[in-house]
């Protein structure tokens, strides 16, 4: 078998462990499954993006990769961002208790920034971005570099419906869950490295 490389040996590998020649028009959908099943329960530092963005009144339109909000802030600003429901969002709002920009909530596939500030802002965005899909263009991404693995046994797994009474499925299932522990448990161990770990609230919008 070779190595998973790209696209099309990762396809090539998929079909190989399957078996199964009726199903070679199904792998890019199988393939597609795992992303979006990866993008919500994969964490890693490859997936952490810096963007800035400029406020339109008190709105920031939301990055087409947005997964996950990790820290954001005022550019040049010196304290992050709190975030608040949006009923909290109307609150503060309502009781004008607040003249700075402190909170922000989301909606619509927006940022809302409360209160709303005077004038147009510069926003920092620290957050998890969504996992480059592969296609036919874009053959690979970080992750089929780092773990092809990963893909291989996900997308085996997403074939279950296919495969009805094989019985490699729970083996298939059983290395697709480890690694995915696995690397959330480097990329944990990694980023605080040297530094007390701080316990944090994971919100996943």
């Amino acid at each position: 078998m070779a190595t998973i490389t790209n696209y099309s040996t990762l396809q090539a590998a998929i079909a190989d462990y399957l078996n199964r020649a009726d199903l070679t028009s199904q792998i890019p959908m199988f393939i597609q499954f795992v992303e979006s099943d990866l993008n919500t329960r994969l964490r890693c530092r490859e997936m952490i993006v810096r963007a800035e963005a400029t406020s339109d009144n008190e709105y920031v339109q939301l990055p087409a990769d947005w997964l996950e909000a990790i820290n954001l802030q005022i550019v040049d600003g010196q304290s992050p961002l709190r975030f608040i429901t949006l009923d909290k969002a109307d609150e503060i709002n309502a009781s004008q208790a607040y003249t700075q920009v402190a909170f922000y909530s989301l909606m619509n596939g927006a940022i809302e920034l409360v209160p709303a500030p005077t004038d147009d802002i510069d926003i920092e965005m620290v957050y998890y971005s969504k996992i480059p899909a592969l296609t036919d263009v874009n053959t690979t991404n970080w992750l089929l570099t780092k773990a092809p693995d990963v893909y291989l046994y996900g997308a085996l797994v997403h074939a279950a419906p296919f495969l009805l009474d094989d019985q490699r499925i729970s083996t298939f299932a059983a290395f697709y869950g480890s690694r995915i522990d696995a690397l959330n448990g480097e990329s944990d161990k990694s980023t605080h490295s040297g530094s007390p770990l701080i316990a944090r609230t994971r919100r996943v919008y």
